[in-house]
């Protein structure tokens, strides 16, 4: 019998229902007090043949047979639960199953989820946490705790769960989909925690703690023409007063982007007090570097893009690959002392980042198909944004990293570059974050593309920068005074009065809306130095006729109406102290570039 029971089975398990029927009959017919074969039999003619009551009758023979079947007390509970609407009977069978059999996760499981399916969450949760405590691998086990949890309003308890279920649940082959179901669940549940969270206290206190570090006010603005989701100007690194925090309202999850940002600003505060803060900065050795190393490829691939057109886009690619390696490690510490400290911001950063994984994702396969950069920029790219997938992963255990089809090579160069980052976190010390970054730019090899500068070289500069007479030496010596700036303006202002020629201040409002364009590139302390160049170059007076050049955009040569253009933005954005005595007779111009640039921009 024993040979024709597993055969009966084995034919159930390839759905040979009708065929596993009469072999199952012709054991209860000759062996009436196998248990399990008429607990198979009543699984038959409940799910196969819809007969619940005839399912039913042979139910009570199994547990006569054997009172401490199993799955026949599960099944008999169920039946009563789903068939007969008789909850308090069917508790009497799930009571037999805890009495006898209280180490079986999939049973207690089973028992748990009849009672979510009719709503009764309380009861299932008994059994649901009994089975999670015998099995914590168990997913459909998370899955259940976490519905009902969501259900009775307990959304914080549904989330944790959700996230534990995340990290620790294994695929079952019994039910392959339940994962899936759980990640489901995981964002829905992160969403409605996320909405009932008010961030903006939250983002607040962390503002109040930091601005007591170094005592200097951290300011919050909003920038729609940020090509970024969210930056920090640091103050010793831009020579300001304040720190302050530029974020663009129409990127998503802004309560996660402040929280980021002020991470980053509390890693400069705790670096700096070490003594050990650095810098990327991008410098025309940097930029030629870049050039030199990639001009004849992209020459080659985009020929129809004139040589001054190209060298923007050389630039821009040397400036935001600079930023990447400059800010994968440093997110890397960032988004893991959110997660470690702020517990509260868990269900917006997992929003958030998964957003952010997507567009990564979506553009790693675009830069991969386009041909557009070259290979080296692309793998390191893509390599960077797989090392983030797998912090992601760590923490959420929402694993994408498959979506980037990394190669070995990819994957391995990844691997090497996050256990580094995981050794740091053993033992960090402040400014450990600066350490990892140049050892990620030497795992790409690009330690000639980027420059990592200690903190007091970039505000010992920006000292010297930011005050007028002092930048103006270093770019000359015959440097002029601010009184001879403004006299040389003068002397042309006379000759072209503010507004007086419509299509002169058309044609400079043109040129200031490229400059401004242009501008939104750069760093302000580039944008600063482009300033005092073009100063230099005016004091002698520039001549609407003639054409020039500056060192700080190469490979740019300037009609005199565009120079003068750039002349005045640059002074509006980064001198705008001192533009009233700049003296150009430009400010309508300026007023319609305005005008043009919000209205492109989404400004009002």
């Amino acid at each position: 019998m024993a040979d024709m029971l597993q055969q009966a089975l084995d034919l159930c398990n390839k759905n040979k229902f009708d065929e596993a029927l009469p072999i199952l009959e012709e054991i209860v017919k000759n062996d009436p007090k196998n248990s399990e074969a008429w607990r198979t039999l009543a699984q038959l003619h409940w799910f196969h043949q819809k007969n619940p009551d005839l399912a039913y009758d042979e139910l009570i023979e199994a547990l006569r047979c054997d009172p401490q079947n199993i799955w026949a007390l599960v099944l008999m509970g169920n039946i009563l639960t789903k068939e007969k609407n008789d909850v308090e009977h069917a508790k009497q069978y799930y009571d037999k199953v805890l009495e006898y059999h209280p180490d079986n996760a999939i049973a207690l499981n089973n028992i748990g989820a009849t009672y979510m399916e009719h709503k009764d969450y309380e009861n299932a949760l008994i059994y649901l946490e009994k089975a999670m405590s015998i099995d914590d691998t168990y997913a459909n086990s998370y899955y259940g705790l976490a519905f009902c949890y969501y259900k009775l309003g307990r959304i914080e308890k549904a989330f944790d769960i959700c996230h534990k279920g995340a990290l620790k649940s294994a695929d079952r082959p019994e039910n392959p989909a339940v994962r899936e179901e759980l990640v489901k669940l995981y964002l829905t549940v992160a969403k409605d925690y996320a909405d009932q969270t008010n961030y903006i206290n939250v983002w607040k206190g962390i503002k109040d703690e930091l601005e007591t570090v170094d005592h200097v006010n951290i300011r919050i603005l909003e920038d729609r023409s940020l090509k970024v989701h969210a930056k920090l100007e640091y103050a010793p690194l831009h020579a300001a007063k304040e720190h302050v925090i530029r974020y663009n309202p129409e990127k998503d999850f802004v309560e996660h982007l402040f929280i980021h940002e002020m991470m980053h600003l509390k890693m400069n505060q705790q670096a700096t007090k070490a003594k050990r803060a650095k810098a990327v900065i991008s410098s025309e050795q940097t930029r030629a570097a870049f050039r030199k190393r990639y001009l004849n490829y992209m020459r080659n691939v985009h020929k129809h893009i004139p040589i001054a057109e190209l060298n923007k886009v050389i630039y821009d690619l040397a400036d935001g690959l600079g930023l990447q390696l400059m800010n994968c490690p440093l997110d890397l510490f960032v988004e893991h002392m959110i997660y470690t400290d702020y517990k509260i911001a868990r269900p917006i950063q997992l929003l958030s980042l998964l957003h952010m994984e997507q567009d990564n994702i979506n553009s790693v396969k675009q830069s991969a198909s386009n041909g557009f950069f070259p290979k080296e920029v692309v793998h390191a790219n893509k390599v960077m944004n797989i090392v983030t997938s797998m912090h992601f992963k760590d923490i959420y255990g929402i694993n994408l990293i498959g979506q980037y089809r990394p190669t070995k090579q990819e994957y391995a160069q990844a691997l090497d570059l996050y256990e580094e980052f995981k050794a740091y976190l053993d033992s960090q010390n402040a400014g450990d974050e600066y350490e990892m970054m140049e050892y990620f730019v030497q795992s790409f090899d690009m330690e000639d593309l980027i420059e990592i500068i200690n903190e007091s070289q970039v505000t010992g500069g920006m000292k010297a920068d930011l005050s007028f007479e002092s930048d103006l030496k270093e770019l000359g010596n015959s440097a002029p005074s601010t009184e001879d700036v403004e006299i040389s303006n003068g002397l042309f202002a006379q000759r072209h009065k503010d507004g007086a020629d419509l299509a002169e201040t058309m044609m400079m409002s043109m040129y200031m809306l490229g400059a401004m364009e242009y501008f939104d590139s750069l760093d302000l302390h580039d944008v600063h130095r482009i300033a005092l160049e073009i100063a230099m170059v005016g004091v002698t007076g520039i001549d609407p006729k003639k054409k020039y050049s500056i060192k700080s955009i190469p490979e740019k040569e300037f009609g005199g109406y565009e120079l003068l253009a750039y002349y005045y933005v640059s002074w509006a954005r980064a001198i705008p102290e001192k533009l009233d005595k700049l003296g150009l007779p430009f400010s309508k111009a300026y007023e319609s570039a305005m005008q043009l640039y919000n209205a492109k921009h989404g400004k009002g």
